[in-house]
């Protein structure tokens, strides 16, 4: 059984966004900041399904945003790996503003937070739903980092 209370609020676009405490404390803190970005950013996720059948390499590029101890286990094919520390300082080096981008992590939570960052400034962004882990499951191609 878990149990919340609030925490703290904090001040966010003009408005109050409510953190909570308890049990979990600190992934409930990050479930929540998630949901903002989502909810705020106005993130859109994309499904494995929907970018097997639609993705063209001319319109669209692929962002693997993990650690690279993470991307040694693979990655999707045609990505780029640019982990969340250095994305917003090299994404503009590898991928024109032209491109729509789908990132993803290896659970989707990572990628949205990512993608609210790209949104600002001024890619058109999608996250992966479920991300990396979803893709292998689903039977995706793997590509070794």
């Amino acid at each position: 059984m878990l149990r919340f209370q609030v925490l703290h609020k904090v001040t966010y676009r003009g408005a109050i966004r409510t953190f909570s405490q308890g049990t979990l404390a600190a992934q409930n803190r990050f479930t929540d900041l998630v949901r903002l970005a989502r909810d705020d950013a106005k993130i859109e996720e994309i499904s494995v399904s929907t970018l097997k059948a639609s993705y063209d390499p001319k319109k669209h590029q692929i962002v693997d945003v993990r650690e690279v101890s993470e991307q040694h286990k693979g990655i999707i094919p045609e990505a780029i790996c640019l982990p969340r520390g250095i994305l917003e300082r090299d994404i503009e080096k590898k991928v024109p503003i032209s491109k729509e981008v789908v990132v993803y992590c290896a659970g989707g939570l990572r990628s949205i937070l990512a993608a609210e960052n790209l949104k600002r400034m001024g890619y058109s962004v999608k996250s992966l739903q479920g991300g990396y882990d979803v893709w292998k499951e689903s039977g995706g191609e793997i590509s070794k980092y």
